[in-house]
């Protein structure tokens, strides 16, 4: 079995996501949480390495299943085993299915369209994971139906190489670093969160249309 750069990439991402779930397991929460922002890295690098070169049989379908793994199956069970409460688990499992409904509608929609329709697996599932930082039982289940909700809604969201997007999450990034050179884990999540929230009410402030480019 031959493997591309873009497919490596997907494992990769798995594979963190793997490592952020038993992490958070052994309740190593702050490098479980890095694992899952590692997985998005990958993520990321799996779709620009997959536009710039010839696609492989095996790249799409791989990179769902990564996806599935990091950002459907792993910020659902850090947040129960890192919160430690019994209702969590249903709250885990709705997230978990409609991060799984959010993915197959994605590989049935038509590639031109100029924006995702529902709130994508991989921004969902960092704000999820990343939330645990802030030890906040009542946020996090909140921002767990919310994210569940926005994954399987017909909401328009810009696609995330959109150059708008791509400048912002460079800004989020370096704001996010410094503060946690700065204050710490904790700092740098709310950076995050407070940033990833106005990608929430994207659909309310900047209308998108199915119209490809």
């Amino acid at each position: 079995m031959r493997l591309k750069a873009q497919d490596l990439l997907s494992l990769m991402n798995a594979i963190s996501g793997f490592s952020a779930m038993i992490l958070a397991h052994l309740q190593i929460r702050d490098l479980s949480v890095l694992m899952l922002m590692a997985a998005a890295l990958f993520d990321g690098a799996d779709g620009i390495v997959a536009r710039r070169s010839e696609q492989s049989e095996l790249g799409p379908h791989l990179d769902s299943l990564a996806d599935v793994v990091s950002f459907g199956v792993a910020p659902a069970l850090m947040t129960f085993f890192l919160l430690k409460e019994p209702y969590l688990l249903m709250l885990s499992a709705l997230y978990m299915l409609c991060g799984m409904l959010r993915l197959a509608r994605y590989n049935i929609s038509p590639k031109e369209w100029a924006h995702f329709e529902g709130l994508p697996i991989t921004a969902a599932g960092l704000m999820l994971g990343v939330s645990m930082l802030l030890d906040s039982l009542i946020f996090t289940s909140c921002l767990m139906i919310l994210l569940s909700a926005l994954m399987v809604s017909t909401l328009p969201y810009p696609k995330l190489r959109d150059p708008r997007v791509v400048f912002v999450c460079m800004i989020v990034g370096a704001a996010a670093l410094s503060a946690l050179h700065l204050s710490g884990m904790r700092a740098s999540a709310i950076v995050i969160l407070i940033s990833m929230a106005f990608y929430l009410i994207v659909p309310v402030v900047i209308p998108c249309t199915r119209r490809g480019r």
